[in-house]
């Protein structure tokens, strides 16, 4: 639910960022008269129809005209040739008046009256032989072939113009481009090239055959010529040119001509309805993904990473906050015509301030996976997306390692100053790179510096948000609860003064745990502090607010006893959430005894009632604690309270309690649920018996004063008795307050 939520948020943020932020464009008709100068307010392409018909003409002249060659027609001519061939008349072999000879000018002239052509009677008595009858029609063939091969039209009147030409065979569809030394032969020019003129014999008459079949076989392909030039023209894209952000499209008082009022049509059809929801819907998936793959990633790869709901939630409404806060600045920006133009005023969106946020909420690991994707999709809807997107990164980056666990608020607006001086660089360097003017390099840098100090103090503001509303609690926060002025830590100065005293040496330990193994030092501090609040419904039933020789446990049950110690925990949860200290807090108040024992009341019980005593009975309600910091005021409540029974405090002895009362809670397992390595509970006992030799440390004998006088027991008080306490009781053996104190 958690995760959809997130991807809710994205989503309203891509909505956001999908938002037009310039006004309406006034649209003019021709003739009309302009209320307002109006101005591109984003760079746009507008086509150019007459340039865009001018190219297509050029394209589809160069489309070459289709002619088709027919190869069928060479055996047709031949065909014909032989048919006017066997039409020649022979002599007849034998005659009714007996032998004649043969009339070969009467012959002739009935060959020439059937082929058409001029035959002479030696021509005619020349066929009368088969095989030169075979030969002729070989002569018109090679006559032929190189007419047709090359190709025939009947009007040569289209090869005059000078353009492409393919000549394609209507048998194999293979296409020759036509060169002016290939170009197909008109007609009148191939039968020229047939006259008879000029030779004799046989070959006379294969040429006059010959040009008397000779027929065209090239024509002009109309519609395959006309379906190429249609395809060259579909080709070439339409010719567009570009009105730059800020040109004047029309001027006030000025009369709209047809161009104007063109660009005005075409300005306004950028934010039409349907390029608005394609627009939209693109930008939804781009940012849904751009979000969830890096979570998802981080989730399942990186073991820092923090994807707990109110985590999703903090993400989702950072996105929000930051796209709506970018589409207002755009929007002002568009409005009032700010210096520099309005790619420059987009390098002043505080993008890094959600890096910069996350950083100090949660953890280093989720703002360098938030970092790229915020910068690149807050980037996406500006006018220049990729230096709005390297500079967003550079500044978050920056800034996020300025801010670090910043426990001061002008530590914020240090880290903010560190951003603005990265993302000017970055932007300095984008503007170099393609050739700015000096001008708008530097109105470029000033920008993005302005808008790194303004995601320092946007950061400052987001933080606390996220620490009222969704219950952080933040480096900052444990500032100002670390304070003793505190209601809950002077209450517990003056009700509880031991449990105060035990908590600030606590609070000693921890931090130097914390230290030695690289853990939320303040975080441990503060929440040692605090640890102990529940005692202050009841403070006079622990020992260390008990006054000399009054133990309320000594007129009651074991078990009543160990339902008083364990109501601490529950009500010291209660206190933290009443007085809003957070749920870090609260969480290592409820984790600080995990399940431990309380031994002295448990044993004790077991004295009264033998083997029916239950463990579990004597054992807090835990859970154990869950991080390193819970761990480490665990281990520095049990051995500042172990450290008050020694009665020998050389530091071997404060070494050797500290390592027994570590590996005795390790060997209980109320570390199996924490972090906690056995090199860093190693440091820990190493950090813990260096503060508690420092805190016990031996201090020389000063001189006495005149009226008093030690006893050779080096007891100062005349009237207390050797051996004694300061209440006159036996000191109790270390072994039996250790019990008490449930260790």
């Amino acid at each position: 639910m958690s995760t959809l939520l997130l991807l809710g948020l994205a989503s309203l943020a891509a909505v956001v960022t999908g938002l037009p932020f310039a006004k309406r464009v006034p649209l003019y008709a021709p003739g009309e008269v302009a209320r307002e100068n109006v101005k591109a307010q984003r760079d746009f392409a507008l086509p150019d129809e007459a340039a865009t018909e001018a190219r297509r003409a050029q394209a589809a002249e160069r489309a070459p005209e289709v002619f088709d060659r027919d190869p069928d027609l060479l055996a047709e001519a031949l065909d014909e040739a032989a048919a006017l061939v066997d039409r020649i008349p022979l002599p007849s072999a034998v005659s009714p008046d007996g032998p004649k000879p043969p009339d070969w000018e009467a012959l002739a002239a009935e060959a020439a009256a059937r082929l058409g052509v001029p035959v002479s009677a030696e021509q005619v008595r020349g066929l009368t032989d088969p095989a030169a009858r075979a030969g002729l029609l070989g002569r018109v063939r090679r006559l032929l072939e190189p007419l047709f091969d090359r190709g025939v039209v009947a009007d040569p009147t289209p090869f005059l113009r000078d353009r492409p030409r393919v000549l394609r065979d209507l048998r194999t569809r293979a296409e020759t481009p036509l060169t002016p030394a290939s170009m197909p032969l008109g007609l009148d020019e191939a039968r020229d090239g047939l006259a008879p003129e000029g030779a004799a014999g046989p070959e006379r008459l294969a040429r006059a055959l010959a040009r008397k079949v000779l027929r065209p076989n090239v024509a002009r392909n109309g519609e395959e010529t006309a379906r190429r030039r249609r395809e060259a023209r579909d080709r070439v894209a339409p010719v567009r040119y570009l009105i730059r952000q800020g040109e004047m499209i029309v001027r006030e008082g000025d009369r709209v001509s047809p161009e104007q009022a063109r660009r005005l049509r075409a300005h306004a059809r950028l934010a039409d309805t349907g390029n608005a929801w394609r627009r939209g819907i693109g930008l939804v998936a781009l940012w849904c993904l751009g979000i969830w793959i890096p979570f998802e990633f981080g989730r399942r790869n990186v073991k820092k990473f923090r994807s707990a709901p109110r985590d999703r939630i903090l993400l989702g409404a950072t996105l929000l906050v930051l796209a709506a806060l970018e589409r207002a600045w755009l929007a002002l920006a568009t409005a009032a015509s700010v210096p520099g133009g309005l790619g420059a005023a987009v390098l002043g969106v505080p993008m890094a301030a959600g890096v910069l946020t996350v950083r100090a909420v949660l953890n280093s690991e989720t703002a360098l996976l938030l970092a790229v994707p915020l910068s690149v999709l807050g980037g996406l809807g500006t006018p220049v997306p990729l230096e709005a997107a390297g500079v967003f990164l550079a500044g978050g980056l920056v800034g996020a390692h300025g801010v670090g666990r910043a426990a001061r608020r002008a530590a914020y607006l240090r880290a903010g100053l560190w951003a603005g001086v990265a993302q000017a660089a970055v932007a300095a360097g984008f503007g170099l790179a393609a050739d700015a003017l000096p001008g708008q390099i530097g109105w470029d840098a000033l920008w993005a510096l302005g808008g790194g100090l303004a995601a320092g103090a946007l950061s400052l503001l987001l933080v606390f948000l996220a620490e009222l509303v969704l219950g952080y609690t933040t480096d900052l926060r444990l500032t100002e609860l670390a304070s003793l002025d505190h209601p809950l830590l002077r209450d517990l100065m003056l009700r509880a003064p031991g449990t105060y005293h035990h908590s600030l040496v606590t609070g000693t330990l921890a931090k130097a745990g914390a230290e030695a193994i690289g853990a939320r030092a303040l975080l441990a501090t503060v929440a040692s502090y605090y640890h102990d609040v529940g005692k202050l419904s009841k403070p006079a039933y622990f020992i260390e607010n008990q006054p000399h020789g009054r133990n309320p446990h000594d007129r009651l049950a074991p078990r009543l006893s160990s339902l008083i110690l364990t109501s601490h925990v529950k009500e010291g949860v209660e206190l933290a959430r009443r007085h809003r200290l957070g749920r870090e807090i609260e969480a290592i108040l409820q984790q600080h005894h995990g399940t431990g024992l309380i031994r002295y009341f448990h044993d004790k019980a077991a004295r009264q009632r033998d083997d029916q005593v239950h463990e579990t009975d004597y054992r807090y309600p835990g859970p154990k604690p869950q991080t390193r910091e819970a761990g480490l005021v665990l281990l520095a409540d049990a051995v500042e309270a172990a450290s008050r029974t020694l009665p020998d405090l050389r530091p071997a002895r404060i070494q050797g309690m500290v390592q027994n009362i570590v590996n005795r809670t390790f060997a209980d397992g109320q570390l199996d649920e924490c972090d906690l390595t056995l090199r860093d509970l190693h440091r820990i006992a190493g950090a813990f018996a260096r503060i508690l030799t420092g805190i016990h440390h031996q201090r020389i004998d000063y001189p006495l004063l005149a009226h008093k006088e030690r006893r050779s027991d080096g007891n100062l008080d005349p009237k207390r008795p050797a051996g004694t306490d300061r209440r006159g009781a036996a000191p109790q053996a270390s072994g039996e307050r250790l019990k008490r104190l449930g260790l």
